[in-house]
């Protein structure tokens, strides 16, 4: 009986692919219902806590980077009739003054820039930034990207109060104290020292240096020719898909700018003669071929860095963040073993999402992104309703897709 039960719900499973597959109206509904339910994070007052956004809905702690997606989600809700332009200030209103609280506070950032993480003082009814924890320039640039977003949205529908204090924000953050002159680089980070450096192509430093350009406080702006003329932008090969490639390969690293800027409109920048629009999707293009050729199940692919369990049999999570060093410049074995680690091969629904804008020109239903999602939509929300970390590939349920990882 066991067995015949598997084979029946195989079936159902097939039954109802193939059957909406064919009905667009059906899988539009299904994308809509989707994508409410990750929009309630932006407006719901559960998610957020002392002013921002929770890392995770299970905890008391606040995460800059989170903050600056659910503030752009808040612009999306507004147009989708989900909460009120009102609500919408009041909510962003209420971040923004909050973050311009912890910019002034030394203790509590540096140079302008928030710490990553922040953690609800319960007595002293304040945010403090978690112990050990650094201060961050992709962080805080997401923080900001988020902000402007939200704030010229508003004001194009006649609130411009956001925008006069998303200005104060922006004009307080000091991009010169984080560029180093004499290698023409950012200092990923600061934890009583400078650490890192922005060296390599990436998303990441495509967003910081148009930032730093378009400082509104001339002091602090650095201009983005002196930035992007001293990294190392390295085009590779990956069965006839040439692009600029980031160094550990991972999805995400070709995505955060693009969330916020248009290349497509942009064209090829004036420096490396680039469309990186184009560059993100044949990164996108290599890591689906990847997948494709090692095995993974049917339009299953997504290597980017995510939590995953530490082995096929453990409740223990780790982060991996060299996932995707097989089409990547990282060259040594050991930077690449992330991919599939003690067996398991994780998958990052988020990056696959993310990457569906860049198959436009295709029907919706031969979309690889939306194909990854149409079968594996009832397996990637957890308990709130929201996106779960990964999938393991490299384990397979009885339903034929791969098991949940996180």
């Amino acid at each position: 009986m066991k067995v015949k039960k598997i084979f029946l719900t195989l079936g159902i499973i097939t039954a109802t692919w193939e059957g909406w597959a064919q009905n667009l109206e059906e899988a539009i509904n299904l994308l809509r219902k989707f994508q409410y339910q990750q929009l309630n994070y932006c407006y719901q007052e559960f998610f957020r806590i002392g002013g921002l956004y929770k890392s995770s809905p299970y905890v008391r702690e606040a995460d800059i980077a989170t903050t600056g997606f659910a503030l752009a989600g808040l612009a999306v809700a507004v147009e989708n009739k989900l909460v009120s332009l009102e609500k919408a200030e009041k909510l962003a209103l209420e971040t923004v003054k909050t973050c311009i609280k912890l910019q002034r506070n030394p203790s509590q950032s540096y140079k302008g820039f928030l710490y990553h993480y922040y953690i609800y003082n319960d007595f002293t009814e304040s945010l403090e930034h978690k112990p050990g924890v650094e201060v961050s320039t992709i962080d805080t640039a997401l923080l900001l990207s988020g902000m402007i977003t939200i704030a010229e949205y508003l004001n194009s529908h006649g609130y411009p109060e956001l925008r006069n204090q998303v200005n104060k924000f922006y004009s307080q953050i000091n991009w010169q104290a984080f560029f180093d002159d004499s290698r023409g680089r950012f200092h990923m980070a600061w934890r009583g020292n400078f650490f890192g450096w922005w060296d390599f192509y990436s998303d990441e430093i495509l967003l910081i240096a148009i930032l730093a350009q378009g400082s509104p406080n001339p002091q602090y702006r650095v201009n983005i020719r002196d930035v992007l003329r001293n990294i190392q932008v390295k085009i590779g090969n990956y069965k006839g898909l040439q692009y600029a490639y980031s160094w550990y390969g991972s999805l995400f690293t070709y995505l955060f700018a693009h969330v916020f800027v248009d290349f497509k409109r942009v064209g090829k920048d004036m420096i490396y003669n680039i469309d990186w629009w184009e560059n993100t999707k044949k990164a996108i293009l290599a890591d689906i071929k990847y997948c494709q050729e090692r095995g993974y199940p049917e339009d299953i692919w997504g290597l980017s860095a995510c939590w995953s369990r530490i082995s096929p049999n453990s409740d223990q999570m780790e982060y991996r963040g060299r996932i995707g060093g097989g089409v990547s410049g990282a060259i040594d074995e050991w930077e690449r073993i992330d991919n599939d680690k003690n067996g398991i091969k994780p998958v990052a629904p988020h990056a696959v999402i993310g990457s569906l804008p860049f198959f436009n020109e295709l029907p919706l239903l031969e979309n690889p992104a939306f194909r990854f999602f149409a079968k594996v939509h009832n397996k990637i929300v957890d308990r709130s309703g929201l996106l779960i970390e990964s999938l393991d590939a490299g384990r397979i349920g009885c339903d034929g897709l791969p098991k949940v990882n996180s």
